[in-house]
């Protein structure tokens, strides 16, 4: 699975700014450098901690910024948000997926490719 990283600006103008995916147990997020150049230029502050001098990053883990976006596995009610998402095992990209990552203090957002 691919999410593609948004980022509206305040005239509703989109900026994909990237592509996370996992794959061999490792993620992966590449920079769509035009685009990232047009949002900050729109007002767009970057992309949490990722250093954007380098076009693809790779982890063991899921990287901070989307970790942020998601409840964690060790929340209380993660198995009430689960059963209301309609999922049996917590997997971040899922529930990053089926949430969009949307968070009420930013305009970024994650879609399926």
């Amino acid at each position: 699975m691919t999410l593609n990283l948004y980022w509206k600006d305040y005239g509703q103008n989109e900026y994909m700014l990237g592509k996370l995916y996992k794959n061999n147990e490792k993620y992966y997020f590449e920079i769509n450098e035009e685009q990232l150049k047009k949002a900050t230029h729109r007002g767009c502050f970057g992309i949490g901690e990722l250093n954007l001098f380098y076009k693809k990053h790779v982890s063991d883990t899921l990287f901070d910024f989307f970790k942020r976006r998601i409840p964690s596995k060790d929340s209380a009610n993660i198995e009430e948000i689960m059963k209301e998402l309609d999922m049996k095992v917590y997997d971040e990209m899922e529930l990053l997926e089926k949430t969009n990552g949307i968070l009420n203090t930013d305009r970024y957002y994650l879609k399926r490719e």
